[in-house]
This record gives structure tokens, sequence and C-alpha cells, in this order.
């Protein structure tokens, strides 16, 4: 699964695989019409429904699908058996994220409008078939390592199905988009190559894994991945589907031995192998590994390969830089200091005795992509050295003086991406702007849709600060709500924004 670099990493509110093209893509994509017809008010575009929207049937097989979540990273997976066995894909709980000893995840149960907000629990999943190509998962759910299964009365069945029989079959698709609240979206499956399906149902990142079912909310498989391209983008509106893996291609895998390349946090192994497995140790909560014979922590690891890649005197791309600084992104996942830092259901960090030199890293990190041109990173001058102090109060007063520094060094202008991490560590003012004034104003600035999310962060940020009142964060959280103008994936955070607020209409 991973974690992509972008210009938000690591910025959160204070509520936080590529398959082979499909042979028939270019046919079935011309046969989609779940994108509707043009109105008088305009195109129809792609939306989710809240769960409590869809036919009782289906509500009732969604509540086998739960939100998974992994260091760093949310998805969907669901329940196919009463004793904890569970489904999604390899790349949210693969080769690349659990080893053959299992790890930790965290699982939300009906988490969804209309619901109480629900407690995440921490779990052990331990794989029981891994299926790279297919981008399948299956593992057993355990309440703790050695403990018993987790009991799951809700649960789907997954049966074989000749492909082409699915051709024109109804489906829909349940599951956490954005790893926010639990949506629906229906369409037809209209193509089947190999083991794969195309279906007219829009999904976003963090669907990897929901189940298709069909009217009788029997699955059918499996969501792999969602479109990306903005050439489905008509006259009328947009021309979504998605891929899936059918059941007639994951029942038989289900029952083939665990893959050679599943990683085993025990073996011996290299300090570039580590690195490169990173995840996989960390999703097992072992700080250290067998390297050479020997056990070295794999933040060792990961600084000795963030210096090298700071090493280098030049690249050629802010992209290449970016590649070569992952050990020291990757790191951010795992450092945390404070003492009183609130943590995440089942987190896991280390603190480094060597807090100084991994300062001194990220300060270099930020330099270099400046240097190049490049987006401000500015999560590894704020939420990085925060994570290093001993204690919250410390860790914002180093943030906000390091933040501040890394700003007047770069002389970057206020816009909502920088106020956003501002308000984080309590700086309320910036180049002779009040940030609440900036943030309550965001009206008068053009084309403020593209940062709704960041003027949402900001004003949350500043609530939690005492520097805006509780009235206000919710008046302005509830006009993005209702602005057509902002996209599909800010309107799921925003909802949810709200939903933990207990605000959510």
């Amino acid at each position: 699964m991973g974690r992509a670099r972008s210009a938000s990493a690591g910025l959160l509110g204070p509520t936080g695989t590529q398959r082979k093209g499909c042979a028939a893509l270019a046919i079935a994509v011309s046969l989609l019409s779940s994108c509707g017809e043009k109105t008088n008010s305009g195109p129809v575009l792609p939306s989710f429904s809240d769960v409590s929207s869809a036919p009782p049937v289906i509500q009732q097989a969604g509540e086998a699908v739960v939100r998974i979540g992994t260091a760093g990273e949310f998805a969907t997976a669901s329940f196919i058996s009463p004793s904890g066995i569970l489904i999604t894909n390899n790349h949210v709980l693969g080769v690349d994220i659990c080893p053959a000893e299992g790890c930790y995840v965290s699982l939300t149960f009906d988490y969804q409008r209309g619901d109480p907000v629900p407690t995440p629990m921490a779990v052990f999943a331990v794989p029981l078939a891994v299926d790279v190509g297919l981008d399948m998962a299956v593992a057993q759910i355990y309440v703790a390592p050695g403990g018993a299964t987790l009991s799951t009365p809700h649960y789907l069945t997954l049966e074989a199905e000749d492909p082409e029989s699915l051709l024109g079959t109804h489906v829909h698709l349940v599951g956490h988009p954005e790893g926010d609240l639990k949506q629906w979206t229906q369409g037809e499956i209209v193509d089947f190559d190999g083991a794969y399906v195309t279906f007219s149902a829009y999904s976003l990142p963090g669907n990897s894994g929901s189940p298709i079912l069909d009217d009788d909310g029997n699955m059918l498989g499996i969501l792999s991945e969602g479109p990306t391209s903005q050439g489905l983008i008509s006259d009328v509106g947009v021309n979504e589907y998605s891929i899936g893996i059918g059941s007639f291609a994951l029942v038989p895998a289900m029952s083939e031995p665990l893959p050679s390349a599943l990683w085993s946090v025990n073996t011996e192994t290299t300090q570039d192998e580590v690195v490169q497995h990173e995840d996989v140790y960390l999703n097992a909560h072992v700080a250290s590994a067998n390297v050479g014979g020997a056990p070295q922590q794999v933040l060792s690891s990961l600084g000795a390969a963030c210096d090298t890649g700071l090493g280098v005197p030049s690249y050629d791309s802010v992209d290449d830089l970016l590649n070569a600084l992952a050990p020291c992104f990757d790191a951010e996942e795992w450092i945390e200091c404070r003492v009183d830092a609130p943590g995440g259901s089942g987190a896991f960090h280390v603190c480094p005795p060597d807090a100084s030199s991994w300062q001194a890293r990220y300060e270099n990190v930020f330099a270099r992509v400046q240097a190049l041109g490049g987006q401000l990173e500015l999560t590894e001058v704020s939420f990085a050295i925060a994570s290093l102090a001993a204690t919250s109060a410390a860790g914002t007063q180093a943030a906000a003086q390091s933040l501040g520094q890394a700003l007047a060094m770069s002389n970057a202008p206020l816009d909502y991406y920088v106020a956003s991490y501002l308000a984080a560590f309590d700086v309320t003012t910036y180049q002779g702007t009040n940030l609440v004034d900036f943030v309550e104003q965001y009206k008068s600035f053009p084309g403020y849709a593209i940062s709704a999310d960041y003027i949402v962060y900001t004003a949350l940020w500043l609530q939690q600060w005492g520097s805006l009142t509780s009235d206000a964060t919710l008046s302005l959280v509830k006009a993005f709500a209702s602005d057509p103008t902002i996209d599909v994936e800010t309107r799921l955070y925003v909802e949810s924004v709200l939903y933990q607020y207990g605000a959510l209409d």
C-alpha cells in the first residue's frame, strides 16, 4: 500500500499497485452509462451515498464491512466467516504490509452516518492466503497475538461465479472511500478480462478491498482499483468505472499456500532489505531486524539510508530527490518521543537516542527540496520536529520555532497550506495577518475550493488552541458541507469531521 508523498503528507486535522490493463477496457468504458444525462442544472457527476440509503439487504450485508487501518493508511475489508476471517487487497494487508508471523491492525466497525462514533479496535492479523497477482489477502483476526479468534456475527459468503454470467449484473460497492465514513455506490458489470471485472460504480482510494455485492447481498468479488484519468470526463458527466477481482478467481486462490514473497521479521536479511520492508516491521511492532546475524534497529537502518540520499550532491529533478529521500519520510511513522502524545489504536513508535541527528536530517530535507524548487515540505520542519521532543508542550514550541525559521528562509507567502501548519502549532499571525481573520474570510479568495481541506484543517487547529470558537468552527465546516464547489474527497472529509463532532445532519 505504501505511504505516498504529497504536500499534505503528515498533516491531519486534530480529530487523521497498478494492475495490467484490461484488454477490452476501451470497449467497456464506452458502455458505461452511470454518469446519467445532462440536465438544466448541469452535468451529472459521480458521488457517494450513505449506507442508510441502500436497499435493506445491502445495508445488512454492509455490516460485515469494516475500515481497516495499518501504519499511516486506511482501507476497506470484509469478514467472510463468523470466526474472524477477513478478505481485502494484497496492497492493503499483503506482502509489503504484514509479515508471515502476523501484524497489528485497527478495525473500525459501523463507522457510518446514523451510528454513534465508534472506537477503533486493535487486533492481530495472521495471513492465511495471499496472492500478489490477484491483489488478494485473506487473514485470520485474533483479539491479540496468541489469543482467541475474533467473533464476527456479520459476515459475507464468497462463492465462485461463472464470469460470463456476471455480465450485466447490477452491483453495489460498500466501503470507506478516503478512509472516511462508510459509503455506498452502485453500477453494472460491463466486462471481464481474466480474473478481473469492470463495473460502473464509483470508487476512491480507501475503497480498496470493498466487496462487490449483487442485489441479494452476495459477494461477487472485491475492488482492486478505480480510475485516475481525467479522460473519463464527458460532455454530460463522468464515465466512472472500477476494476475488481471476481469470485471465480478469488475462491481457488484462497486454498493456495502462502507465497515465498511473504516477508518474515525473523529471517536474516540485509540493511537495504530492511529499509525496503520497513512497513512490515512497523505493522508487526518489531523494532529491530536480524541484519547479518545481529539485531539492528529498523530506525537506524532508515537513518543510514536517509543519510545516503542526503549525501548525493545533486539530483536532476525534485521527483528523483523525493524518491531518494523516501527513508527519511518513512521514518516519520516510526518516531515519537513525547510521553504524553495521543496515540491511535494499536500505535507503535520508537524514540531514537540520536534525536538531534534526526532534527538535522529533517532540516536538511526541507532545504534540499526547496533548493530544487519543490513545494515546501513543511511536515519535516513541524510535525517531525515535534515528535522528537520529550513532551507535547515542548514539541509544540520546538515545531513553531522550526517552522518559523523555515518559512522565513523560504520567504513563503501566506496561503491556506502554510496557514494550516502554523495553526497546528498555535502560531496565530504570519506576515502581519491574523490567521483567524484569514480563515474566516476564505470566500474572498478566488479558487478557495481548491484549498478547502487546508481551510478546514486551519479552523480545527485554531479551535483546538482556543483561538476560534466551536460555534464559528462548526459554522465554517457546515458551510463547506453544503458548498457545491468543493471536490468529492474534501466533502467526505468534511462529513467525517461533522460526524466526529456529532453535528452531521
